[in-house]
Formats: structure tokens, sequence, C-alpha cells
């Protein structure tokens, strides 16, 4: 940080300029290129954290600290939320802006203790940026700029915070966390099945159901490790994790994108219909081959596919859609995948897209209303961020959103699980328990790692 001091000082003459001649507070950011070795890590003493990965591991980025956080609610909180991050984009000085940010499933019910600190819809700018990208690793500080504020003050204040982004933080335990299995959710989730059945059979041609799996814990996971375990074990997936506080974390590791926007480019992909994966290679082969011949998930990966295409075509120049789809394999399991690509229409923006095309039938159903009006009915836990658009996006509209599937909510004293499936005509419900239990294993893999679980507890393989 020392070499860059002189000119983060004439950002922050700048940023206080400005904010004076206006007269309310503005973002001041400033970057610079550090040695990629020196990319920090979870591991470091700040309580509020950030994290996203994309499945080959070429764009990290970790963010520490919250300068500013903008929030929305209602079932316009994607354009509203734009509408805002448009205004800060607006007045900001200095370098590019960055922000992680999420979204519920729909509008989260009143009071829900699970979500309250996530919200329905937020965009968090952090104190401090490592970002590693495009071959550059480098580190962004952001400053919320008052009127009456003074220079030095500011680069004080940023010293001392940046400081403690350098303290790792240190256990105060070498004590396992203690796991035990609360609530398995299978029998809600057996009459959630036959509900959902009964849909089918009248006014739906697919719906996604979910599941939650509950574990108490003794003590507080650590949320730093279970990131870092998840990268390890789960190369080809999305990591990611939203910690707004030190109680809470929403982490996952996902295999599926919503959107991935740079310039006028969108780059999205169809993903559903799944089989297990296999260690024997011919015998996972035929598992992926006969995936690709079965009918109801071929069936299942079309609803969504066709829905993905119909959606992007109004927002696009061009649209290139592939007739069949491919394989995608994960560690625990693979799936049918479409990729998707389009050249936009000037002036779409990224949470435009995302409004339209969430949730998709991989995570609702189709017709897409009526689905998510039988989830809320059927399903008996609120989904909060799982299976919602999570993500970044920085200044000039490019950014990428993923699924948040293969999830987990972490609270000081419980871990929350949740895993989904698609139903269609001919579902059956043993095949579909299963399936869930299939896209819990990265999840518990993790939990085992870095916790302590009973055997008995563990009903997956």
């Amino acid at each position: 940080m020392a070499y860059a001091q002189q000119e983060l000082k004439q950002c922050i003459e700048q940023a206080v300029t400005q904010a004076n001649a206006l007269q309310r507070p503005i973002i001041a950011s400033y970057s610079w290129e550090i040695e990629a070795t020196d990319m920090r890590s979870l591991e470091q003493g700040i309580e509020e954290r950030f994290y996203f990965a994309t499945p080959d591991r070429s764009m990290r980025a970790i963010g520490f600290g919250i300068v500013h956080q903008l929030q929305a609610s209602g079932k316009d909180r994607f354009l509203r939320l734009q509408s805002l991050w448009t205004n800060v984009n607006r007045d900001h000085v200095g370098h590019d802006l960055f922000a992680f940010s999420g979204f519920s499933f729909t509008e989260l019910k009143q009071p829900d203790y699970r979500w309250s600190s996530f919200g329905d819809a937020s965009m968090t700018i952090p104190k401090f940026l490592f970002l590693d990208q495009d071959g550059q690793t480098r580190v962004t500080i952001f400053a919320r700029v008052e009127p009456t504020d003074q220079v030095e003050s500011i680069l004080n204040q940023l010293a001392l915070d940046f400081s403690n982004v350098n303290q790792p933080e240190r256990s105060t335990s070498l004590q396992l966390t203690r796991l035990r299995l609360a609530r398995s959710g299978s029998e809600a989730f057996e009459a959630s099945f036959h509900q959902a059945m009964q849909y089918l059979e009248t006014s739906l041609e697919k719906i996604v159901l979910a599941r939650e799996v509950v574990y108490e814990l003794d003590r507080p996971l650590d949320a730093a490790a279970v990131v870092a375990e998840l990268e390890e074990t789960q190369p080809g997936s999305y990591v990611f994790c939203f910690q707004p506080n030190a109680e809470e974390a929403f982490i996952g590791a996902t295999p599926e994108r919503i959107v991935f926007k740079q310039g006028n480019r969108l780059d999205t992909a169809a993903v559903a219909g799944s089989a297990p994966r296999h260690q024997v290679e011919e015998m996972d082969e035929a598992l992926g081959q006969s995936l690709l011949q079965d009918q109801k998930n071929r069936m299942e990966h079309a609803i969504v596919a066709d829905s993905i295409e119909r959606t992007l075509r109004s927002f696009s120049e061009r649209l290139d859609c592939p007739d069949a789809p491919i394989l995608l394999k994960n560690r625990h399991i693979q799936h049918l995948y479409t990729p998707i690509t389009a050249q936009l229409k000037t002036d779409v923006t990224l949470l435009q897209l995302i409004e339209k095309l969430h949730p998709t039938p991989a995570l609702g159903g189709e017709p897409k209303q009526q689905a998510v009006e039988a989830i809320q009915k059927i399903e008996t836990f609120e989904r909060g961020w799982y299976g919602s658009p999570v993500g970044w996006m920085n200044g000039q509209d490019d950014g990428e959103f993923i699924v948040a599937i293969r999830s987990g909510l972490f609270t000081e004293r419980a871990v929350i699980l949740y895993a989904g499936c698609g139903l269609v005509e001919g579902s059956h419900l043993d095949s579909e328990l299963a399936e869930t239990e299939t896209k819990l294993s990265p999840m518990l893999q993790a939990l085992a790692h870095v916790g302590s679980i009973e055997k008995d507890d563990i009903y997956v393989d």
C-alpha cells in the first residue's frame, strides 16, 4: 500500500471536493496491481467477507468489510437495485466500481430470521477487494466520502482497516465443530412430492422442489475452511461465500451460471437433468450415455433450454442455442448441459436480464409464474437465497451471476443445507429423493472435512 499512498491521497482529495460540490456522499476507489502471491484469503481477520471463484479458478474475487450496501425488496427488486447502482456509479470517483450481489428466490416472508441479514436484494461494495482476473492481480480500496469528511481522517482510517485485513484469524480452540443431524427433510420432501405431482397432472409442465437438511453445531464452523475445502474438492464448480456479519454466511459450490455479460456479449446455459458419477471410467461413461438418452431427463432439459431461448430473443441481435445437450461432469454428479450465447441489443442491462431469466425452469418450473406460486404453497420452509442469482458486477455493467444451488446457510449454531430436483410427468419419488442426496454430497464432504459428523448422521454416499 505504501507506494500507492500519494495516488490514493489524490483520489480521496478529489472525492472530498466532489462530495462537497454535490452535497451528498460518494464512493471513491483506488486500485493497484500486486503480485499474485499477495492475494489474500478469507482467513484474514475481518468480520464481513465475500468470495466468488469461477470453475477454472481463472477469476477469484475476495472482498473484506462493507463500505456501502444497496438493498431493495418486493417484486421489482431487480430493477430498483439497478437504479440505485446507476446512481452510485454516476457520482463515484476513481477506478472502476465492483459489488458482490445476491437476491432471494422470491420476496422474503416477513419476518424470516434466517435470511434477515441478506434481504430480498443486496449489492455490497467491500472496503477492500482482491481480484485475480485476466492474468492480473489487483487490490482496490473503496471509501464512502461524506461532504464533511477530512482527507487525513479518511486516509488514517483506511490504513488502520487495511492493517486488520493483514491479520489472519487465530483459532481459539483446536477442537473440531461437532455436527448433529437435526432434520433430514425427507418426510417433508415426500409430502411435497405428492402435492407437486398433482400440479403436473393439471397446470404445470415442470416444477422444481427443494429439500432442506439441518445440522446442529456445538460451536461455529470456520467459513473460510469450508470455502477452501470446496475449492479443493469441487473443480468445475463456481465457489461462493456471502458473509454479511460474523454470525452468518451463505456458502456453496454450484455448476450453474445464470448469466455472464461482457459488453454486448452474453453467455448462459441450460443445466437440467442429472445422473451420479462413478469411480470406474467405463461405468461413469455408461451413466453419462444413459443420461443423454433418457427421455425423462431430456424432456426436463428441453423445457429449460427452450424457456431461456424464448426469454433472450427479445433482448438479442443474435442468439445461438445448440439443438442437443452435452454432458457437464462434476465430481459427484453429471448434468445435461446446453451452452447458449447471444449478442445483446444496445442498452440491455445485466440486472434486467437476470430479472427476466430468474428463475429458469431449472430452479422454478414451467410455466414460470404458476410454478413459483405452487412452490410457495407446497414447500414448508423459506428458500431465502437458495436457488437464486448471486454474483458480482462492475461499473461498466459487466458481471457474472450464478445459481446458488449446492449450498448452505451457516449460523453460529446450525448449518442448513439445500438441494433440489426437477419433477416432470413420470417422475418417481425414490429416484428424485436419491438425486437430492447426490446433490447434497459436495457440501457434506466439506462439512465432514472441517467438522466432525457422526457416521449415523450421514445419509449420502
